[in-house]
């Protein structure tokens, strides 16, 4: 069982100095809980294997369910995987915001984030809070939902401390999310495909893809 230490944080007018504390952590591999527009996320360094692992622990999550990559710039997606034309309409259409789309990934993302498949899914998150971490922390997130696998999504950190105290390092809790429903996923594999329905509609899509 690990000593979670549980920050709360005004998010409007987020403490730096927890901001910092959690960006030092997430680059050091450390497993972080924090809030996005949608749901809440657990997440940490994508570059350190044994981190992600305890992501996959913490959750009870099988490894044969791919993470995603949270990031907080175009830059960075370009520096962890290819992105297409559509990617690129989505990205500037939707993000920060809550959409996620599947590109093939570049050989710095470990295999234990994409299941062994050579696609990732980008997040690129608009709450304040987890802009300033990633910007902080300075590297990819690799990161999923903050709750047990099987269980509801969690929409405030009361949630998340009632499911993950114990088994990650550290939960933000910024009270409720903006949406409380996940983000919407697009697959850019070959023609463009909603893998998951979100807070992002499928006429809003078709309309910047001109489907």
């Amino acid at each position: 069982m690990k000593d979670t230490v549980v920050y709360r944080i005004d998010k409007e007018n987020p403490d730096m100095k927890i901001i910092n504390e959690c960006s030092k952590a997430i680059r050091e591999g450390r497993v972080v809980c924090f809030p996005t527009e949608t749901v809440y996320g657990v997440g940490t360094n994508a570059f350190d294997e044994k981190a992600v692992s305890d992501i996959f622990y913490a959750k009870k999550r099988p490894y044969n369910k791919p993470l995603l990559c949270h990031i907080s710039s175009l830059r960075q997606a370009e520096e962890i995987s290819y992105l297409t034309e559509d990617a690129r309409k989505l990205i500037n259409a939707f993000t920060p915001g809550p959409l996620t789309v599947i590109v093939r990934k570049k050989d710095c993302i470990p295999d234990i984030i994409t299941a062994g498949g050579d696609m990732v899914g980008l997040r690129f998150p608009s709450n304040r809070v987890f802009i300033l971490l990633a910007k902080a922390a300075g590297c990819p997130i690799a990161a999923t939902s903050a709750n047990i696998s099987g269980s509801i999504s969690a929409k405030c950190g009361e949630q998340v401390i009632e499911e993950l105290f114990g088994r990650v390092d550290i939960i933000v809790d910024a009270g409720n999310t903006e949406y409380g429903i996940e983000s919407t996923i697009v697959s850019l594999a070959d023609k463009p495909k909603i893998i998951r329905q979100g807070a992002v509609s499928a006429e809003e899509i078709d309309k910047v893809l001109m489907l």
